[in-house]
C-alpha cells in the first residue's frame, strides 16, 4: 500500500482546517528547522517490553512514514526520533525525559504508564515541554495541561467492567491492583460502580518479582468467599501489566483461585502471553479470564498498520500501538501547520489539529483535558482456540454475541422502530452491511429508549 497516498487523502481536511487556522488564531514563533528531533519514551525493557517495543516500533515507523509524507508535499523539513528506554520505571522515565531536555529535546511521544505522567509531569510543565501519550489512562490524570493521551481515560472503561461483572452475575469482587496511578484510578472507578460487595485483596508493587506470599493470601480470602457466597457469585479483578505472569505462575499451586472467574481489562485483552504459556493458558480457560478492549472502526491507515504489523510481528497491533503511531502522526501535522515547534503554539494548535485528523485507532478527537474523546469496547475472553470476542459494550449495555441475530429479528418485526433501522436489520441478516454499521442501529433503539437490554 502506499501510504503517502493514504495520508494524503486522510489528511486533506486538516489542510483547510488546521492551516486555517494556523494562518490566523495563533501567533508564529519562528520557522521549522531543517531537522526536527523529537524524543520518544517506550519501556523497551521491564514488565511491559512486549507492548513498549511494539509501540517504539510503531512510532520509527510513523517517522518513516511521516517523512516520506514531508517529501511529497515538499514540506522543507524532516523528523528525526531519539528512544529511550523507560524500563516500566516512573524514575528510570523521569530521568529519560531529563536527558532528553539536556539535549534541547522539548517534544516527546511515547509515556506508556500514568506513573510514568504522574512523576514527570511537574518537571514537563515547568520546563516548557509537550508529552503525547501512546497509553496512559489514569482517570485523576484527565486535566487540562500540555500533556495529550491518544486513549481515553479510564473513567470511560470502569462501566465496561462493571457491565461484565453484572453479566456474570458476580455478587463479590476481589481485587488484585498494580499499585500505581492508573491501577488505583481505575480500580476505584470500578468500585464506585460495581454494586456488590468489594473486597481489595492486595495492591502490589509494580516492581515486585515474587508473588508467593500474595499468592497464598488471595487464595485464601477467596477460599471465604466461596465459603460465604458460592463461587458463581464470587470474581476476581486483576489490573495490571505483564507481572500477570509471575502472579499466574504462583497461583498455579493453589486450590480456590481457580475456582472462581477472573476479570481484567484493556491491557490483558488479546493478551498473547495468556495464550502462549502453557501455565497461563490453562488457568485463562479454568477461569474463563475475560477483558475489555477498546476498538476503533476500520479505516484505510489502519490497515496499513496492521499489514504492517502482522508482517513484523506476525499479529494485529494493540491498542496502544495504534496510539504511538498515531502520536507522531498528530504531532508532526501540528508543527507542519503552525510552521514552528514552539511548545505554546503547539499546545494552542492541538485540539485543533486533532479534531480534524484521523489515525488508525479512529477519530483522534480530544476532549477538554486533552485525552482522545471516546472509545468502543469489545468483551474478548480466553477459549480452547485462544482469545474469542464474546460480546461488545455499546451505550451503556453489553450485547452478546449472537444477540444481535434476535436483535435483528425482533427489528424486523417490531412497529414501533423506525423503517430506517428495520432496513438495515433485513440488509445486516443478508451481509450486506457490516456489524458495526448495524449495531449503530442498535445503539440508536436503545439511546431512544425503544429497545431495553437486560
Amino acid at each position: 500500500m502506499d501510504l503517502v497516498r493514504v495520508a494524503l487523502a486522510s489528511l486533506a481536511v486538516i489542510m483547510v482546517v488546521a492551516g486555517a487556522a494556523s494562518s490566523g488564531a495563533y501567533a508564529q514563533s519562528g520557522e521549522i528547522p531543517s531537522q526536527v528531533v523529537i524524543g520518544g519514551v517506550f519501556d523497551v525493557t521491564g514488565n511491559w517490553s512486549l507492548e513498549g517495543e511494539e509501540g517504539k516500533s510503531a512510532a520509527e515507523q510513523a517517522v518513516d512514514d511521516f517523512n516520506e509524507y514531508l517529501a511529497a508535499i515538499g514540506a522543507g523539513w524532516t523528523m528525526a526520533m531519539q528512544v529511550e528506554d523507560a524500563q516500566a520505571n516512573a524514575s528510570v522515565a523521569l530521568d529519560k525525559i531529563q536527558s532528553l531536555k539536556g539535549r534541547g529535546i522539548d517534544l516527546l511521544v511515547g509515556m506508556g504508564f500514568s506513573s510514568h505522567i504522574h512523576t514527570a509531569k511537574g518537571y514537563i510543565d515547568s520546563n516548557n515541554m509537550l508529552a503525547i501519550s501512546h497509553g496512559s489512562q489514569a482517570a485523576n490524570l484527565a486535566i487540562d495541561d500540555s500533556i495529550f493521551r491518544l486513549r481515553p481515560d479510564d473513567n470511560s472503561q470502569a462501566p465496561v467492567v462493571s457491565a461484565m461483572l453484572g453479566d456474570a452475575g458476580i455478587e463479590v469482587l476481589a481485587t488484585v491492583t498494580r499499585g500505581d496511578p492508573w491501577g488505583d484510578g481505575l480500580r476505584q472507578g470500578i468500585i464506585e460502580i460495581f454494586e456488590g460487595e468489594v473486597v481489595e485483596v492486595f495492591r502490589y508493587n509494580p516492581d515486585a518479582v515474587d508473588f508467593s506470599v500474595e499468592a497464598s493470601v488471595l487464595d485464601a480470602e477467596i477460599g471465604r468467599l466461596i465459603e460465604r457466597h458460592g463461587a458463581d457469585k464470587v470474581g476476581v479483578l486483576y489490573v495490571g501489566t505483564n507481572e500477570f505472569l509471575l502472579l499466574i505462575q504462583q497461583i498455579e499451586f493453589y486450590e480456590n483461585v481457580g475456582k472462581v472467574r477472573w476479570f481484567s481489562t484493556n491491557t490483558q485483552a488479546g493478551n498473547v502471553i495468556l495464550v502462549e504459556d502453557p501455565i497461563a493458558f490453562e488457568f485463562a480457560q479454568k477461569t474463563q479470564f475475560i477483558a475489555s478492549r477498546s476498538v476503533t472502526d476500520n479505516n484505510s491507515i489502519k490497515t496499513y498498520v496492521d499489514e504492517w504489523a502482522r508482517e513484523r510481528y506476525g499479529r494485529a497491533p494493540s491498542v496502544y500501538s495504534y496510539a504511538a503511531y498515531d502520536s507522531v502522526w498528530l504531532l508532526g501535522t501540528a508543527i507542519q501547520q503552525a510552521q514552528t515547534t514552539d511548545v505554546h503554539t503547539l499546545t494552542s494548535i492541538m485540539p485543533a489539529v486533532a479534531r480534524n485528523m484521523i489515525g488508525s485507532g479512529g477519530h483522534m478527537e480530544l476532549n477538554g483535558a486533552g485525552d482522545l474523546a471516546g472509545s468502543r469496547f469489545e468483551i474478548w475472553q480466553v477459549a480452547d482456540s485462544g482469545w474469542t470476542k464474546v460480546g461488545e459494550y455499546q451505550a451503556g449495555s453489553l450485547i452478546k454475541e449472537g444477540a444481535a441475530s434476535e436483535m435483528a429479528e425482533a427489528i424486523g418485526e417490531a412497529g414501533s422502530v423506525p423503517g430506517w433501522v428495520r432496513t438495515n436489520a433485513g440488509w445486516w441478516a443478508e451481509g450486506l452491511i457490516d456489524d458495526q454499521t448495524f449495531l449503530r442501529a442498535i445503539q440508536y433503539l436503545i439511546q431512544e429508549g425503544i429497545l431495553v437490554v437486560r
